[in-house]
């Protein structure tokens, strides 16, 4: 990794962000960037919803967006914790991280990673999500990825509150329509991965490449994929 790598990433979430941003991509690519730059193997944003539920909002691979759901069905996990905490969490090797979360550390060891890291997605006096960050690497984070985790999880919560001066309920209606970008992108991963004869995580790959190939915003891809599909 080099600062100016880094740099660059940040500079295109915040170019971004001070344009029409589409944000279900925003996010996408921004997770994308933070397993890449930390660098770690795999990267998820979970949300805190209006009613007080944890929801998947992105993530960067499907064993990723399984590990996420899961510890919203047990609101338990890293995760969760930096959630509700309002702190970092981080946790190395397999013993650590399954006495820690108990079924969720289990869970998360069993996939393969051996250290899990978790930042607060912080605005004014909430909390509304956190980053979990996966490596199958059983190595902490330097002081310097751990500045850059929270970087990332900064500008998550940016895209997901802009325009600055939400209130509460303008902020829930961002969070939901946010989700409501993900609930498409896993239609179209269905659908791509019934057409092509993939498993959901090639599925997902595949939805990113026509996205990059086609220059077109992550959600913009997967919406013509269902358009397709119910052509056929």
């Amino acid at each position: 990794m080099t600062a100016r790598t880094s740099a660059q990433a940040l500079a295109d979430v915040a170019s971004a962000l001070v344009g029409e941003h589409e944000i279900t991509g925003l996010l996408a690519q921004l997770v994308r960037d933070c397993a890449e730059l930390l660098p770690a193997d795999a990267a998820a944003l979970l949300v805190r919803t209006g009613e007080g539920d944890f929801e998947l909002l992105s993530a960067t691979s499907h064993r990723a967006a399984e590990l996420e759901v899961y510890q919203a069905q047990q609101a338990a996990g890293p995760c969760v914790d930096t959630v509700r905490t309002g702190r970092a969490v981080n946790a190395v090797g397999a013993a650590e991280i399954a006495e820690r979360w108990d079924e969720v550390g289990r869970r998360i060891v069993e996939v393969g990673f051996r250290s899990v890291h978790a930042f607060p997605m912080h605005w004014r006096n909430h909390v509304i999500g956190g980053l979990n960050v996966f490596s199958t690497a059983e190595e902490g984070l330097s002081e310097e990825s751990r500045l850059l985790g929270q970087n990332f999880a900064d500008y998550a919560t940016l895209a997901i509150v802009q325009p600055l001066g939400l209130d509460d309920d303008a902020l829930a209606q961002r969070v939901t329509d946010a989700l409501e970008g993900r609930v498409v992108i896993e239609q179209a991963k269905g659908a791509l991965a019934y057409q092509l004869s993939l498993d959901m995580a090639e599925a997902y790959d595949e939805l990113l490449r026509r996205s990059a190939v086609n220059g077109s915003h992550l959600l913009q891809t997967a919406q013509e994929v269902l358009r397709e599909a119910q052509r056929r």
